[in-house]
């Protein structure tokens, strides 16, 4: 090899690696906290595995907290003040209360920490860099068409609502009495909120049927609430010709319950999407100054159901489970 072609060669690697050094210690150096909402609901546990998964790839630092529980605003706020007092980058967060972890977000404001919210919106958004989520409002709106499609336009439903101090109970529950308020006989007998919790569904369920039996349709606000309602509703004896019910999130149950034909359908939640893209955001910011996002990230929230419907159906129960559990059957998360 010539002299001049070798130095051309060795130059070459040493800016390549010198270029891979730095590259690293751009990322490396980057410290992002991320805060969910609970430990006790699945969806949000493989938000925080997809989220750990993009922060791997991306080569930064990331710490996970959660809550045991999804109300407990205060142990939040505790988290988010943990964050500030490690100096990180960026605080990737889902507000336990749209309004109460508003001070907190101030803080990490003021100290100079980017903010990702997503998911469950800040009710101050001056106070965010970013906001990822799913278009709750609308994926609710889909739930009570496909109800209100199926019940031939008339009929006495209901609503198992969530927390309503959290915007994602505040658009799921406008969407779907915004879908069903479009059908003059169809009637929402009955709205009770289950606080996102499975038990408390199962009583909500047996309440509105006693309280209601000529109730056809009830929408559960999520999917682990969607559990407690199959569970009450099969046990009071109602099968599925007699009642429709559907869920929203996608969890791995919600995916079972549908294949088996216990649950007519559900409202996808993008855990692949929020959790990635949170991280995405919080080391973009950080590496680049310049970037701003004036307008929400939404993605599409699909209606979920065992066979394909003409106008309602946006995904298959197959489609959707080869792409958010392609190991079904044979890990306990089902990816």
């Amino acid at each position: 090899m010539k002299k001049g072609i070798l130095l051309f060669v060795l130059v070459a690697v040493l800016m390549a690696s010198f270029v891979t050094v730095v590259s690293a210690q751009d990322t490396t150096d980057i410290e992002i906290y991320w805060v969910g909402k609970t430990l006790n609901n699945p969806w949000w546990i493989s938000v925080a595995d997809f989220a750990q998964r993009e922060a791997d790839a991306l080569g930064v630092n990331l710490t996970i907290a959660f809550p045991q529980e999804e109300v407990d605003l205060e142990k939040q706020v505790s988290m988010i003040d943990a964050a500030i007092e490690m100096q990180v980058d960026a605080l990737v967060v889902s507000a336990t209360s749209s309004d109460g972890v508003i001070p907190a977000i101030q803080r990490a404001k003021n100290a100079g920490i980017k903010i990702v919210n997503f998911d469950t919106r800040i009710s101050d958004k001056s106070l965010i860099d970013a906001f990822v989520g799913g278009d709750d409002e609308l994926g609710a709106y889909k739930a009570g068409k496909y109800i209100a499609e199926k019940l031939g336009g008339k009929g006495e439903v209901a609503i198992i609502t969530g927390l309503l101090e959290q915007s994602t109970g505040v658009d799921r529950r406008a969407g779907f009495l915004r879908a069903v308020a479009e059908y003059p006989e169809i009637k929402v007998v009955a709205e009770q909120s289950a606080d996102w919790a499975s038990d408390k569904a199962a009583n909500a369920t047996m309440n509105i049927l006693t309280a209601h039996p000529e109730v056809q349709a009830i929408f559960a606000c999520n999917d682990q609430m969607a559990v407690g309602m199959v569970n009450a509703a099969r046990s009071s004896g109602k099968s599925n010709e007699d009642l429709i019910l559907v869920g929203y999130d996608g969890i791995l149950d919600a995916v079972n319950m549908v294949m088996d034909g216990t649950l007519d359908a559900f409202v996808s939640l993008p855990n692949l999407d929020e959790g990635a893209m949170g991280v995405k955001l919080a080391t973009a910011l950080i590496l680049n100054e310049d970037y701003e996002y004036s307008r929400e990230i939404l993605y599409d929230c699909t209606l979920v159901t065992k066979e394909y419907e003409e106008g309602l159906t946006d995904q298959t129960i197959y489609e959707y489970a080869a792409e958010r559990f392609p190991l079904r059957g044979l890990t306990e998360k089902g990816y």
